[in-house]
């Protein structure tokens, strides 16, 4: 009998428990929508149900990001390397919150993994960019600004921040100017106007 009454508790659970997938996938609608708490509680659920769900804690992590709990998406963005090495996402978000919390060799270092892996994009360069500009190493700032513009050559913030690292570093820079103006930066066009003419 005591089997019999076990077996009839379990039956339903077995039944109706929710998988993994679908803690995921209300998360997801969850975190589409916005609402950030409910998706972390959700992809939280489907972290226990699997604790290798390597998507669920990505996407957990960028709901920590979007709420600015810095912290918890960067320890969730690391979980996520540590299942899969190669989680390009994961890298480039967490390099964005190392830049974002001045930790710019961790962001450098991120960045550059995500182009060893093989993603070969203005984006990646642009901020690896950045954070090597704000190590005031300008050698390599412009040498990934420069990158980022042979991939996108409508990228105004690129010339904008070449040329400010071009200036910094006594080099010629105006063309720089002239061209994110060109592509409707007014303050390119001011900086121009007063620096270039």
């Amino acid at each position: 009998m005591k089997k019999l009454l076990y077996i009839l508790l379990i039956i339903p659970f077995a039944l109706f428990g929710q998988s993994a997938e679908d803690y995921y996938n209300i998360a997801s609608n969850y975190d589409y929508n916005g609402e950030y708490q409910l998706a972390i509680a959700d992809y939280t659920r489907a972290i226990r149900i699997n604790p290798d769900y390597v998507d669920a804690y990505y996407k957990r992590g960028g709901a920590y990001h979007n709420l600015g709990s810095f912290e918890e998406a960067i320890a969730d963005y690391t979980r996520a390397i540590t299942i899969d090495s190669d989680y390009v996402g994961a890298y480039y978000n967490r390099g964005l919150l190392y830049h974002n919390l001045g930790n710019l060799e961790e962001a450098i270092s991120d960045y550059t993994r995500v182009l060893r892996i093989g993603y070969d994009y203005a984006n990646v360069y642009y901020n690896r960019a950045l954070a090597y500009a704000d190590l005031a190493d300008l050698e390599h700032a412009i040498a990934d600004f420069t990158r980022a513009i042979a991939i996108d050559s409508t990228a105004a913030d690129a010339y904008i921040n070449r040329g400010i690292s071009l200036e910094n570093s006594g080099l010629p820079f105006c063309s720089d100017y002239k061209r994110a103006c060109d592509l409707g930066q007014d303050r390119a066009c001011k900086w121009y106007n007063e620096q270039c003419q």
